[in-house]
């Protein structure tokens, strides 16, 4: 049997060399707490943070979507419907699936899809995309001219900090 915990927290001691903190914050866990922000454009996204091997986000499309064929070599997808309802496609514009909240769809590498937000309601769909290899940045080979447009991409979520320790009780009357 193999004993698999750590005494310290595991970093990113390259990263911590080469001086970035972006990077050496990778192997710590975080706690991400999300509100839809407020959409000046048809297409916004909100990344929640990355890893050397996956990468998570939040899109929010009031009238768009990943609207030209695409595909990904080197990262699986997950796709999850918070809010809204949202239609993937695959080659010749075959419907792949239709999905409403609580209703997700996997993507493997080099599959080639687009997706569009259908209905009234704004589409808030979670993105995770899981790397082949540990430290690649995420490609696109768009199959069809891309039509996505311009996006708004906002902070890099908000990483909240562990909550502060309860105050000292307060002392009582002495006897």
């Amino acid at each position: 049997m193999t004993d698999t915990r750590t005494s310290v927290p595991p970093t990113d001691e390259r990263a911590q060399k080469a001086g970035d903190p972006d990077l050496a914050k990778q192997h710590i866990a975080r706690v991400v707490r999300y509100e839809t922000p407020v959409t000046t454009r048809s297409r916004h996204v909100v990344s929640f943070g990355r890893t050397d091997s996956m990468m998570v986000f939040m899109q929010i499309l009031l009238d768009a979507g990943e609207s030209s064929l695409h595909m990904h070599p080197n990262t699986d997808s997950f796709w999850w419907v918070v809010r809204g309802k949202a239609e993937f496609y695959t080659t010749e514009h075959e419907l792949l699936a239709a999905l409403g909240p609580e209703e997700g769809v996997m993507i493997p590498r080099e599959y080639p899809y687009l997706f569009n937000s259908v209905g009234e309601e704004p589409l808030e769909i979670l993105q995770i995309e899981s790397f082949l290899r540990q430290g690649e940045r995420l490609q696109t080979v768009h199959l069809e001219e891309d039509r996505v447009g311009d996006y708004e991409l906002s902070q890099v979520g908000e990483y909240a900090s562990p909550p502060p320790p309860p105050p000292p009780p307060a002392p009582g009357p002495r006897p």
